[in-house]
């Protein structure tokens, strides 16, 4: 059995502070931030030859989000990473708590592999995003299917108390054609393309309080910001805190609207009620210097399991 121990990232300031301090004790004069070895070192190095697989050499990195998040409960599900029904992510991978956590560090370290929404790594310079058994996670593969690893962006409402007349004005923009049309122009894959009605502004006033998923926080930014530019006289508050965060916050009244990156749980539905707004894909990401630019599913799983532990292996 694999020896199973638990890495967290604390912060990017201590990314730092620790990448400096390394850079100082090393004899070859290489910072090791993270937990990989580049330059010198015999174990690990990134060819310059990136068109050729093989010469991405070295142990791997694998950044994981947090238990609880709704981006590592799909990606467990649908990339099967499971034993016995549980998620089986290798107890090796380093914990990434949110997902700019994960996409700074991959983009800090050579030899990592991650995994974020679709929209926000597709628009990302600093990491490489992976194709899929030769496809790639774009709007237009995870409409027709061909890209495997897609799961819905929900919003949800507190099933007892409903929404208030302002929360429910923005869930009605959010499915409205002006909403969903800011769901395409990020990137995503808009959950009603066809036929949504025209919203009007309503004039309203107050606060809306929305909490949740990390990767569903950058699609409400952007939507919250849209309904804003008509309703000037709203304030929503948007905290990305985490699927289960948003489920509880709704069930405590302490959320209006909740936000998740995954399907409900059977208890979750027994006090909340869930509406689909958008499509997303989870892609696969590692450092731009990469020579890997494909890899399967079952390469992928493998990975995470810690079955396949170094680059070269890769072939």
């Amino acid at each position: 059995m694999r020896r199973r121990y638990a890495k967290s990232i604390i912060g990017l300031t201590m990314t730092a502070v620790i990448g400096l301090s390394l850079a100082g004790c090393n004899s070859n004069g290489n910072g090791n931030d993270g937990g990989y070895v580049t330059g010198n070192d015999n174990n690990s190095h990134i060819s310059s030859d990136a068109t050729d697989a093989a010469h991405t050499t070295g142990l791997i990195t694998v950044i994981t989000r947090e238990e609880g998040s709704g981006t590592r409960s799909a990606f467990v599900e649908i990339v099967d990473i499971t034993q016995e029904g549980n998620d089986n992510i290798t107890m090796e991978a380093v914990v990434a708590p949110g997902t700019s956590v994960m996409m700074t560090n991959v983009a800090e370290n050579p030899l990592a592999i991650g995994y974020a929404s679709t929209g926000v790594a597709l628009g990302d310079s600093r990491i490489k995003v992976l194709s899929i058994d030769g496809v790639l996670p774009t709007a237009d593969n995870m409409l027709n299917g061909t890209y495997a690893i897609q799961r819905p962006f929900i919003i949800g409402k507190n099933t007892e108390a409903g929404l208030t007349a302002l929360a429910q004005d923005f869930v009605d923009f959010i499915f409205s054609a002006q909403g969903q049309e800011v769901v395409s122009d990020r990137g995503y894959v808009p959950f009603t393309p066809q036929g949504a009605p025209q919203y009007t502004p309503s004039g309203m006033t107050g606060t809306i309080v929305v909490n949740g998923s990390s990767s569903v926080y950058a699609l409400m930014q952007y939507l919250s910001a849209a309904y804003r530019e008509i309703n000037p006289n709203v304030t929503i508050d948007v905290h990305g805190a985490g699927t289960g965060h948003g489920i509880s916050a709704v069930r405590d009244g302490l959320a209006d609207i909740a936000m998740s990156s995954r399907d409900l749980r059977s208890g979750e539905l027994e006090f909340m009620t869930p509406m689909t707004i958008a499509i997303d894909g989870i892609a696969v990401i590692v450092h731009p210097s990469s020579a890997i630019e494909d890899l399967s599913l079952n390469q992928v799983r493998n990975i995470f399991l810690g079955e396949t532990l170094r680059w070269e292996d890769m072939r």
